[in-house]
């Protein structure tokens, strides 16, 4: 039996799991009205993610285009996949539709998704751009340049909104002229705003004593995937040479990815276990945050940087690398170049702490809560929601919305 709610069809390639791009996704189907609206998932991978089970609480479904075949999805990617794929996808629209709109996350993987979509007539084609360079563990062969290069043509030429989380990554994605393109808009990554305020009144003498964290130490946290884009092992040189500047500093990382065994191992090497606390990806952040003084990112690339919004929400102070996006600032952002090094970032970071810290209250003061606002997911997520049902334009209904 079909549901009666209006579909949409977000493809995620991997199965739904903790990432940033995943916890993204995972915020705009919060912020829908579940009675008005599903969104299901097309993925290319067996395994059951993180938010698999939540996105079935909502009446969703988690579908894997290659559930048919032998593999399960588990080879190493080729041309006859991305055909398959196509077939697929083509295939799950058709049987499991009408779907009013297909949201592609990632299209440099997933672009073919929209030949898919076009054939199905799906009405509303989001090819949506979320970063501004990519892991590869190895330099990619010229075929995979090209097929990557192909996927987004076909975004480009078939899609009816073309979206970034900043100016930034639509650029890198699409290309330098791409902001001319009617169809090209930043649309903000929806946050749960007032959690990360509310932070600010959580009981911080239960969290020291849950973390065993002292208080009196410089509290500085980092959250992000270990992989190269989030530059961990950097973060570990300023980190360790902060420390023979001072002891009372110490370093919180809530993250999980394929360079946890060489972040470990350099801890060691470092001689800095004593002062580093690594905490596994489902750590609720907000409460991390509350007893933190600083947030560092020192990414080699960025399409945006969540974490910046949740850490200024939480009114804490942010050393960032100046590959981060400047439409994250709200007023707490200190942006610095990697070409400066470790020791550099370790002396700046300390002597604006020193500086600063007694002055915190007047800078949280200085952030505009109407700024913060338009990253709640409560305005992103109804907004989206009318651009999946009528295909509106996302800021054209931010403009409306502030006339009334």
């Amino acid at each position: 039996m079909k549901s009666s709610h209006q579909k949409v069809l977000f493809v995620n390639g991997l199965p739904v799991d903790i990432g940033g791009i995943e916890k993204t996704i995972m915020e705009v189907y919060r912020g829908i009205n579940h009675e008005n609206l599903l969104i299901d998932f097309a993925v290319r991978k067996p395994e059951k993610g993180h938010f698999h089970d939540e996105i079935e609480a909502y009446g969703g479904r988690v579908f894997n285009l290659f559930i048919k075949t032998k593999h399960k999805g588990n080879r190493r990617w080729n041309i006859l996949m991305d055909l398959y794929f196509i077939y697929s996808l083509y295939r799950l629209l058709k049987r499991e539709g009408p779907y009013t709109a297909i949201h592609i996350a990632n299209p440099l993987l997933d672009g073919f998704s929209i030949i898919s979509a076009k054939l199905a007539k799906v009405p509303i084609r989001i090819a949506h751009s979320h970063n501004t360079g990519i892991d590869d563990k190895s330099k990619p062969k010229m075929t995979n340049i090209y097929i990557r290069k192909l996927r987004i043509w076909f975004c480009k030429r078939y899609a009816t909104h073309i979206w970034g989380c900043s100016k930034a990554a639509c650029e890198y994605l699409f290309g330098k002229g791409i902001m001319m393109d009617k169809r090209t808009e930043v649309v903000p990554n929806p946050i749960n705003i007032k959690k990360f305020i509310d932070s600010q009144f959580y009981d911080k003498s239960s969290i020291y004593k849950e973390l065993g964290v002292c208080k009196d130490n410089i509290n500085l946290l980092h959250v992000g995937r270990y992989t190269e884009q989030k530059n961990q092992l950097f973060l570990l040189e300023v980190f360790a040479e902060m420390l023979r500047q001072t002891p009372q500093v110490f370093l919180i990382i809530i993250g999980i990815g394929h360079l946890e065994k060489q972040i470990k191992d350099r801890i060691i090497e470092l001689k800095i276990e004593r002062n580093v606390l690594l905490l596994d990806s489902k750590t609720d952040i907000s409460k991390v945050l509350a007893i933190c003084d600083a947030f560092l990112l020192p990414s080699i690339y960025e399409g945006f940087g969540n974490v910046l919004i949740e850490a200024q929400a939480a009114g804490v102070r942010c050393f960032a690398s100046d590959a981060c996006q400047p439409e994250a600032n709200l007023g707490l952002i200190e942006y610095i170049t990697l070409d400066r090094g470790a020791e550099y970032w370790a002396k700046y970071i300390l002597l604006k702490l020193n500086k600063d810290l007694k002055d915190l209250k007047d800078l949280k003061m200085g952030i505009d809560h109407n700024d913060l606002l338009k990253f709640d997911l409560s305005v992103i997520g109804p907004k989206m929601e009318e651009v999946y049902l009528n295909g509106s334009k996302y800021n054209s209904l931010f403009l409306k919305k502030n006339e009334r």
